[in-house]
Order: C-alpha cells, then structure tokens, then sequence
C-alpha cells in the first residue's frame, strides 16, 4: 500500500521546503514546459481535434491538477495513450459531443479516488499493459506516419498499417522548389486557407449546437431564430473564398494554366460555391438543410486543402524531425541533454520551412485562447446516444486512471522523495478532466515522458509542475503566432517516433523470461487492438490472462517412481496442488504398492491447499495399516509456503510446534530422495 503523501513525514518535509527548492522547480518547469509544448500541439492532431484542445488540457494539468496531485512530481497532460480512443470517439460522434464524454470520465475517476479503489486500477496483467501500450504505438505510427506526409488518416488501425507503403511513395519523390514566388504563393493560401478550414468548422459546430436533427416544425420555428448570429461568420467565409478564387485566376495567367493551377481553381469555385449556399441557408432560416450544406462546405474546403498540399515537401521535413531526436540523442553532448530532443527538431523544422516557405501545412491556433474553449450543448446532448457516451467514458476513465496510476509507480521508482498516493491522485486526475470536459478539451493522464523530465531535470516539489503549466498559458496567449509558424508535419514526425518507442520490442524479451504465455498474451493483445479496437484488445488480454491464472491454479503434473527392489517410491508434484486436482493426486496414490515408502517431493510445487493436505494424510492412515509408511520433508515445505514467523516456531525436524502434526510426519526427518 503507498504511503499517504499527505500524512508520511516526507511530504510535510516537501510541503516545507516548497520555498527553498524553487530554483531548481524553476528550472525543472522550463524543461517540462519545452517537452510537453510539442506533444500536446502533436497529441491534438493525432486525436483529430484543434491544436487549441490539447494545449488547454496541457494549461489544466499543470495549474489544476499539480495542485491537487497525490504524485507531486508527476506530471499531468494530454496522452498519447488516448489518441485513438478521442479519435475513433471523434470520428464516430462529433467533436461537440467530446467535451461530454471527457466530463463523465472524470466523474467516475473522482468517484474512483474518493471510494479508494486507486489500487485496484494497478491489477492488470504486466503482459496486457505493455500489450496495450505497445498497441495504442503501432496505432499512432501507422496514423501519424501518413500526417507526416499531408495526407489524411485512413478509417481504421488496420487501414493505416497496410496504407503506410502508399504513403511512402507519397512522400518519395523529391520536393520540386520551383521559384520562390509560387512557393510563397502556395504557402500562403495554404495558411488561410487552413484558417478558413478552421472558421468554418467552427460555424459547422456551432449550427450542429443550435440546430436538432429531430425538431418538430413547432421546435424548427424556434431554433431559426438562433441561426442570424452566425449568418456574418458565413459572409467572411464567403468573401475571402471570393478573392482566393481571383488570385487563382491570376496565379493561372502566371503559371500559363497548369494542370495543377487548373485543379486548384477547380476546387476554390466549388468551396465557394458550397460555402454560398450555406450562407443561403443561414439566411434564409432554412433549418431542415442547414446542417447538410454546413457539412458540404466543410468537406469542400478539406479538397481545396488537398490540392494545395505538398506530399513531398511534408515528407522531408517529417523525416527531418526523426533524425534530429534520434541524432540529438546520441551525439548530444552531457550538458545539453537536458534540452529535450523534441523541441530542437520543431525548431529545426519550422526555421527550415520558414526559410524554403515550404507549401505544407503548418499548425493552426486561434488567436484567442478562449476561442477553443467549447461547452458542453444541450442541444446535441438531447440527441446523443447515451448508452454509446456512458461506454466511451467508462473506457477513457479506466485505460485514462490505469495509465495515470501506472505512471506514477514509474516515477516513484526514478525519485527518493514522497511516495504517491494513489487515492487522491485519481480523484486529482478526475477533477482535471471534468475541467477539461466543461472546456471541450482533450482528457488528460499522468504522462511518463514529462514526468521522467521533470525528475532528471532536478524537480523537487509540485510546484515544477504548476509552473510548467503557467508557462503554457503565458506562451500560448502571448506567442500564438509563433506556434502558427511550426510545420504539421514535424509534429506529426514526433508522434510517429513516441509511437515507435512505445511498441518497445525489448518487452517481448522481459516477458519471455516468464514464459512462452505471456508473449502470447502480450502479441495477441497488439493484434486485437490493431485489427479491432483498444476496448476490444483489452478485454480480450484481461480475459487470457485470467484463464491462464486458472490454468495455473488447475494444473497439477504428478510424476511416481516405484522402485520394486527396494520398496521406494518417490512422488513428485508439480504446478498447484488445490482441491480441482484431488481425483488426479487420488488416483496416482492409488497406484502405490501396498507396503511401500512413499517419498512426497515439493520442490517443484507452486502451491497445495488444506484439501490436497488433507488427502495426503487420510492416504497415510491407511497406507500405514498395510505397513507403508508416507515421508515428506515439511522443512521444505513450510519453508515455501509458510511465513517466517511460523518457520520460526518450528522444530529441529520442521514440524511447527502447535501440536497439530500429522502422525504420518513422525518419519519426516528423512531427507527428500533425488529425482
């Protein structure tokens, strides 16, 4: 049982010295701040949710939950883990419906914490963790590898893993520069129109808030008159689509009407056109068709991005990224190791793509934090499928609490500070989410890359991880328009390296070593999870490995040697010795000869029960009225299965002293035969 943090002498000492270590917290949050930077922009868009999303869940993990934390050096952010649970979930329901399932899981985390069941979250089979994590790894590799190229994610983990190959000859030719000015030209409408793929999705979110898709017309009446607010917003989409579609037409005179300039003028008069009728729409208060043509104008925008991607180009600088951590990592001189290999290659990258104005698709931030911040509707909750939200959060809380718990084991084991308490850091983790949820951000775990920062970079206390946190606020309102500047495809490069890094085939070798099973288990935990889904994978690793502990607790090999000569026989047990197994131990004590002296060896016996026990010395009483004798060394066997204070209070011959020995043992002094 961890020690309480709140109660242990060590945690007093580390709520006291929270003053004194502030110089080395200080500089412990500066690394932790320069590590997580990155990873929530790149978390967000491998979950399929705006940059904003992950960098506010990243704010509340570090302001909010440090605070509260029962792990003070831990650190607490958006998780890699969840990626594919928040996508598929995405995918399947909607981003405005996110904000909801994130809230409810925290719910039942705070209920987790307060009900002390922290501990039980850590009752999983080490080979279906690393299965999981080795899982959710090749899923982020296979869909963040065609990210790193510009293209868009397939529909499933399978998909993506057998698309990679395509992907790559996406991304094999070499960037073609062209001149500058058609670089310049195509990294610019690329930005907006990446800012007006975001505007309109924005609209899309809020229509699909406002709007139900099963109002009656008494009810549609009423929900028109929410629709004029947003009939402006359209106006601007519009507009700037207008003037996108002019400058083509002069872009197509420049590049003499190439057969790209032609496909992309192409797809910016069909946006528009799009994007025209959902202003009709809007302003007509034609709700039955709002949501079709807000759909419409969304996807339309997404072709117009397609065509003006740079496969290429996004490739080279994904790559680029890779080799700069791997190469940090293993040239880096010792004094600088402490600056996170992440962050030089996102500087790397996006002053290389700034310089080239290379036509890729760079992060995109709002300028106004509050901007991203989305509250949970009324509206689409009355048509949500419930039974489907309650199932997602219910997942998310558990893989988000046994990720978090797991974490926290790890870190104790890197520091010599307090322990963790693993009750307050649940419910800790579940207030967070519920922020996290009323704020439409992403959910959030205890992350093992931050915290094992935070530790090596010297942090002392939680405060290292509350600054971190203030550092991203502060750079986020204040620097936005440097974020804006970072190519999406060296962020989508370092969550394709953390996916490599988690697959971890090292484990295959750690679990070898107890046995063929769990490898197995552990495979088969990555296959499911690939081929299905993590819920799926999950409980199909939880399922083998309880049928391999009643496997273990079944199993029962016996093995009699009957020497004729000498009137010897010796019995050797092997695997669990329980009451399932007594007509097996029955029917080889059978097959001894009347008269013999049977040697019982446990040496190789994991464990026997009062049942089998019992048996042995029903057996004993009989064979003995035939002349037969039952001999078993109980040195060794209290000396396996009995606690030191019994071993203690036995005597000379290894029979405890309460009077309860069995007749049958008064020969036990006799040594255990060689098999």
């Amino acid at each position: 049982m961890a020690a309480d943090t709140d109660a242990s002498p060590r945690a007093s000492s580390s709520g006291r010295s929270l003053g004194g270590n502030v110089k080395q917290d200080l500089l412990a949050s500066v690394v932790v701040f320069l590590v997580a930077l990155p990873l929530c922009m790149g978390i967000a868009i491998a979950s399929g949710v705006p940059v904003a999303a992950g960098l506010i869940t990243g704010i509340v993990g570090g302001l909010i939950v440090g605070v509260l934390a029962g792990s003070p050096l831990q650190v607490s952010g958006p998780a890699a883990g969840l990626t594919v649970i928040v996508l598929v979930f995405v995918q399947d329901f909607g981003l405005p419906l996110l904000g909801a399932v994130v809230l409810l899981a925290g719910f039942l985390q705070l209920l987790a914490g307060v009900f002390r069941l922290g501990q039980w979250f850590r009752a999983v089979s080490p080979a279906v963790i690393k299965g999981m994590l080795a899982g959710i790894g090749v899923l982020i590799f296979a869909s963040q590898f065609h990210v790193m190229v510009d293209d868009t994610p397939k529909g499933n983990g399978l998909e993506n893993l057998l698309s990679i190959p395509h992907a790559i000859v996406k991304g094999l030719p070499m960037p073609v520069f062209g001149t500058l000015e058609e670089r310049q030209f195509r990294t610019a409408k690329l930005r907006e129109v990446g800012a007006l793929h975001e505007e309109q999705q924005e609209v899309q979110e809020l229509v699909a808030e406002r709007v139900s898709r099963k109002a009656t017309d008494e009810e549609f009446e009423q929900e028109a008159l929410l629709l004029p607010p947003l009939v402006n917003r359209q106006a601007e989409i519009s507009q700037y689509l207008k003037r996108v579609v002019e400058e083509l037409d002069q872009f197509q005179v420049t590049t003499e009407k190439s057969t790209f300039a032609q496909r992309l003028h192409e797809a910016a008069t069909a946006a528009l056109a799009h994007s025209n009728t959902a202003l009709d729409d809007l302003e007509q208060e034609r709700v039955r068709s709002v949501l079709k043509s807000q759909a419409d104008a969304d996807k339309s925008l997404q072709i117009l991005l397609s065509q003006l991607k740079s496969h290429d180009w996004a490739a080279k600088i994904g790559l680029a990224t890779i080799a700069i951590i791997v190469l940090w990592q293993v040239f880096v001189p010792k004094k600088l190791k402490m600056v996170p290999g992440a962050l030089v290659a996102v500087v790397a990258a996006t002053a290389a793509a700034f310089t080239l104005s290379a036509p890729v698709l760079y992060v995109e931030v709002p300028d106004n934090l509050l901007e991203g911040i989305h509250f949970p509707s009324m509206t689409v909750l009355a048509e949500a499928p419930l039974l489907a939200l309650l199932q997602s959060a219910v997942v998310l809380a558990i893989v988000a609490s046994a990720e978090t718990l797991l974490c926290a084991t790890a870190v104790d084991q890197m520091h010599q500070g307090p322990r963790t308490n693993y009750d307050r850091e649940l419910w800790a983790q579940g207030i967070g989410n519920m922020i996290c949820g009323l704020l439409g951000a992403l959910p959030m775990t205890g992350v093992i890359v931050r915290s094992s920062a935070n530790v090596q970079a010297g942090g002392k206390t939680r405060l290292s991880a509350i600054l971190h946190g203030a550092w991203l606020l502060i750079f986020v309102v204040g620097l936005s328009f440097l974020l804006r500047m970072i190519p999406t495809a060296s962020l989508a490069a370092i969550l394709v390296y953390t996916g490599y890094k988690l697959v971890n085939p090292k484990s295959i070798k750690e679990l070898w070593k107890y046995g063929k099973s769990e490898v197995a288990i552990y495979v088969t935990t990555i296959v499911v999870i690939v081929v299905e889904d993590l819920l799926t994978g999950v409980l199909v690793g939880v399922a083998l490995s309880g049928m391999k502990l009643l496997y273990v607790f079944s199993h029962l090999e016996t093995y009699l040697d009957v020497g004729l000569e000498s009137g010897k026989a010796t019995l050797s047990l092997k695997g669990a010795a329980t009451f399932v197994r007594l007509p097996v131990l029955a029917a080889v004590l059978e097959r001894v000869p009347p008269g013999a002296e049977l040697h019982v060896d446990f040496q190789h016996l994991d464990y026997v029960d009062h049942a089998c026990l019992d048996l042995l010395m029903n057996w004993a009483k009989q064979h003995e009225s035939s002349g037969g004798k039952l001999v078993i060394d109980w040195a060794s066997l209290h000396a396996r299965f009995r606690p030191e204070t019994n071993r203690k209070n036995a005597n000379s011959d290894g029979v405890p002293n309460d009077g309860k020995a069995p007749q049958a043992a008064a020969n036990a002094s006799a040594p255990r035969p060689q098999k």
